[in-house]
């Protein structure tokens, strides 16, 4: 019967071969995901084929002997063994792959397979190496299409038109990611892991495929399937994201489907060293952070940049994120935490004209200054003597961008003054020359930045003589 059914509508499918105009949705899903190795995809071609044409019970069969026909192969090839087979090389080899190798048997056997026992101690030869997350529905639905083809195959009563292979191809796109040894979710992890270690000679269409297959087996919840991914990818490999790897991430961080980048942006909300490792390569995952959740930037973003620390990331990439938030969402970052971190955040850092626009209009340079640089003004020989050399220099690159407001101009002038009176007290002895290089710094400072400073901010305040003239350069 299935043989006359399909030579009836050869001659018309000879018509319509090569008909680009006609193409559905389904082979366009096909084109793009490649759900199918070559001989099941051709044989899913012939489906299409005989649907245009209208001969549904052909177009139903050949679909469903490819879709069958991907599961066996899939079994046959996975180098994963489940619980109930492990170290059980010879009962896989018998009870699986021998009889779904068999052109006879195979068929009867898969459905055998996949409405087998579960249960990791059975001793049954037709023990389930598939598992689902709901097994009964998938099971359910899985004999609901057997029946079906049955149907077509026998000759049997029922209807059989163009709406039964449209639902059978949704059937198609909606589960057939699910059908792997392990089950979807356990299997998913471990090939693409398998897939990035062979990622130089596997092919890259593979990686397309993996994707979809993770977003339809983890719909709305592919952030469980990322954070585990992850912690396993993290414990083989020592760096998370490097130039060598970032295509690989790319077609995650950039894929079409909304859940899967969701999911990953998502999982590397949680970990610091994650977030800040791919910002480094896809800065776009800082606006979908804070899309997906706005709390992000102060319950997590800003206490990491506040505790930053060069194993954290690049300084450029502090500034980065610093720079992006300040325009963006400036009252969800306390500055008056982040201006704490060490002087050196700005080493090796080149800062663009809108970068300092903005970190000016918010006055970090000055922040930081007064916070982490508060040491530069205590000048009682205690202090000096602790932050001389490296420390001491540190802090006057800063001075290149701050506003010399009037709080900063009070703290250097009680600085200069503590520091004239320290020298006076040491005149007559042998000791004063870190006192008196830390004065040659401040009136380096002064001298180099005087025309920055607003001469009608000095004539509104109390400073000390000798400051004072110094600041309007009336000082000889």
């Amino acid at each position: 019967m299935l043989q006359y059914i399909l030579k009836t509508c050869l001659f018309r499918i000879n018509k319509i071969r090569g008909d680009k105009k006609l193409k559905l949705q389904i082979e366009k899903w096909v084109e793009r995901v490649r759900p199918f190795d070559d001989n099941a995809e051709e044989l899913f071609q012939e489906s299409v084929i005989c649907y245009k044409v209208g001969a549904y019970k052909s177009a139903f069969l050949m679909s469903y002997l490819s879709f069958k026909t991907t599961i066996k192969n899939r079994i046959i090839s996975c180098q994963y063994r489940p619980d109930s087979y492990q170290g059980k090389e010879e009962e896989w080899q018998n009870n699986v792959l021998a009889l779904l190798s068999n052109d006879d048997k195979w068929e009867n056997h898969l459905n055998k397979i996949i409405d087998g026992d579960p249960d990791p101690q059975s001793t049954s030869t037709t023990r389930a190496v598939i598992f689902f997350s709901n097994r009964e529905e998938a099971k359910n639905e899985y004999t609901y299409w057997k029946n079906v083809r049955n149907k077509c195959a026998h000759a049997k009563k029922g209807t059989i038109e163009s709406s039964t292979v449209e639902c059978f191809w949704n059937y198609i796109q909606d589960n057939l990611s699910k059908f792997y040894v392990l089950g979807g979710r356990e299997h998913l992890v471990e090939r693409l892991l398998e897939y990035y270690k062979y990622r130089d000679i596997e092919e890259y269409q593979t990686k397309l495929r993996l994707i979809n297959d993770i977003n339809i087996v983890f719909t709305n919840s592919a952030q469980d399937f990322f954070s585990t991914f992850l912690e396993r990818f993290y414990g083989i490999n020592r760096y998370l994201i490097t130039s060598g790897n970032v295509a690989f991430w790319r077609d995650i961080v950039d894929s079409q489907y909304n859940d899967i980048q969701e999911g990953f942006v998502r999982s590397i909300m949680l970990e610091s060293n994650y977030f800040i490792s791919f910002y480094e390569h896809f800065p776009k995952v800082l606006n979908i952070a804070v899309s997906l959740e706005r709390k992000f930037i102060k319950d997590s973003l800003s206490r990491w940049m506040g505790a930053w620390r060069e194993f954290t990331g690049s300084n450029t990439n502090f500034w980065n994120i610093l720079c992006v938030l300040l325009k963006n969402y400036p009252s969800d970052i306390d500055l008056n935490v982040i201006a704490r971190l060490d002087l050196s955040i700005i080493e090796n850092v080149e800062l663009n004209d809108e970068m300092l626009r903005i970190l000016k209009k918010n006055g970090v340079f000055n922040k930081f200054i007064l916070s982490s640089g508060s040491y530069f003004f205590d000048v009682d020989f205690e202090s000096i003597r602790r932050n001389n050399g490296r420390r001491e220099r540190e802090v006057i690159p800063w001075f290149e961008y701050v506003e010399w407001d009037k709080e900063l101009i009070l703290d250097m002038n009680r600085a200069f003054r503590n520091l004239n009176r320290n020298i006076e007290s040491m005149r007559k002895s042998l000791y004063g020359s870190w006192e008196y290089d830390r004065k040659k710094i401040y009136c380096q400072l002064i001298d180099k930045y005087r025309e920055r400073i607003d001469s009608v901010v000095i004539e509104e305040l109390d400073l000390e003589d000798e400051f004072k003239a110094l600041v309007t350069g009336s000082e000889s």
